[in-house]
């Protein structure tokens, strides 16, 4: 009964299919939700780069307060002396400017000209690097998947060895019952009984460790989803490798333009380039158009308002040779970027052959498996029977039996690896999302 329980359990727990908790992990798992707000920050970087070909205003208030007054003389016929008015000033005048609060506002509105070009070069870097954030959303989500997968596949193979451990002990019990019955006839030896016993204290152990495993699978795979750890579920047995076959050849030709890590190195060339563009604007003038209001306020003989339109040209004649060092440091980068897409182009096409090969490899295998997985579960009925009926040896009937135990456990093993590499050339492929 308490060997039966967990068993129960799960079979009374809600049914999770493969598909759900990819589902789930994908709206819910905390990683992918970070990789999305990195777009949404990207998004408003872009946003912000858009911005800054729009024409700028400013408004500024200075509030100030003479420290000592400021007297300004204008001595007789400063301004000249006109005939039939006479000098003007007619005596010494002094104006003075008082210790008081003046305040000058001023709003200024400017529009960049030849900047455009680079501020244009600068919205396309920014939506390049919000290319990038995307691409690294889907490396992130087929990593998440490709985890799932390989986690839910070892969850199955883990139950199917916790029956197939189940069923050796079923077997067992019943040849204990046998050496039993024959131990009281006086027609087994006592070592037989007791190596029995053993083989099925051994056996329930392994259902212990294997039941352990499964929980703990389950953990993880309930914390890839993002739920309680401890909610739990049953899993959808394992199906067969029925996929279609692929070649390497239509593997790299599908997938390689499509792989995350290739398109996050064509853009970080695509970046690169903008950025050399960018450095080579530097050596164009700045050319800016603006206009702007001065309103001097509480300050004796000053105007009442300062109109004015201005065109402002800024260039830097000399630097050193800092622009040209700036754009061949560029220059480099450029280079390394598109050594980064070979390398990353190439290594796409070896992990995408070593993929395919896995997979069919693991095929290969299990077929082999199961065809020795039958003929050991036949020879250990037939040397039950011959032992039942005194055709056989003790020894031969723990033999077979630990055979058949061995092949279930070994094809489960292989059915995991084949779905395994399914999931890792899924990815490799950028598929499963």
């Amino acid at each position: 009964m308490l060997a039966a329980a967990p068993v129960a359990q799960a079979q009374d727990a809600p049914r999770l299919s493969l598909d759900d908790a990819i589902r789930l992990a994908l709206a819910n798992n905390r990683s992918v939700a970070n990789a999305a707000l990195n777009i949404d920050k990207a998004a408003n970087d872009v946003a912000t780069a858009r911005s800054r070909r729009l024409p700028q205003f400013q408004v500024e208030l200075q509030a100030s307060q003479l420290l000592q007054p400021i007297d300004m003389t204008f001595p007789r016929g400063a301004f000249g002396t006109f005939e039939g008015i006479g000098p003007i000033p007619g005596t010494d005048a002094t104006v003075t400017t008082p210790t008081q609060l003046s305040i000058i506002s001023t709003l200024q509105a400017s529009q960049p000209i030849t900047q455009l070009f680079k501020l244009n070069l600068n919205v396309a870097l920014t939506e390049a690097s919000k290319a990038r954030a995307e691409e690294q959303l889907r490396d992130t989500q087929l990593a998440l998947v490709s985890d799932i997968k390989r986690i839910y596949y070892d969850i199955v193979q883990t139950q199917s060895a916790y029956q197939s451990n189940q069923r050796s002990i079923a077997l067992l019990e019943e040849l204990n019952r046998v050496v039993a019955a024959r131990l009281v006839q006086q027609v087994a030896l006592k070592s037989d009984a007791l190596n029995t016993e053993a083989k099925l204290a051994r056996a329930e152990v392994s259902r212990v460790e294997l039941q352990d495993a499964i929980d703990i699978r389950k953990e993880q795979l309930n914390q890839l989803i993002g739920r309680d750890v401890r909610t739990p579920f049953s899993v959808s047995p394992m199906p067969e490798a029925i996929v279609p076959v692929v070649s390497v050849e239509a593997a790299q030709a599908r997938a390689i333009d499509a792989r995350p890590d290739v398109r996050q190195a064509r853009l970080a060339l695509t970046q690169a380039e903008l950025s050399r563009r960018v450095a080579k604007t530097d050596f164009l003038p700045e050319l800016s158009i603006g206009v702007s209001f001065l309103t001097p306020m509480n300050i004796n003989g000053a105007p009442k308002q300062i109109a004015s339109a201005a065109l402002q040209m800024k260039w830097e004649v000399f630097d050193w040779g800092r622009k040209g060092r700036a754009l061949a440091s560029k220059d480099v980068e450029v280079l390394q970027a598109q050594n980064s897409v070979r390398d990353t182009e190439d290594r796409a096409a070896l992990d995408l052959s070593a993929k395919v090969r896995a997979v069919e490899t693991a095929r290969a295998r299990l077929k082999a498996l199961r065809a020795a997985s039958d003929a050991a579960h036949e020879s250990a009925r037939i040397a039950l029977m011959q032992y039942s009926a005194r055709a056989a040896l003790f020894a031969d009937v723990l033999q077979t039996q630990s055979s058949a135990a061995d092949a279930d456990y070994q094809i489960q093993q292989a059915l995991a690896t084949f779905w395994a590499a399914r999931a890792d050339l899924e990815r490799a492929m950028a598929e499963g999302i």
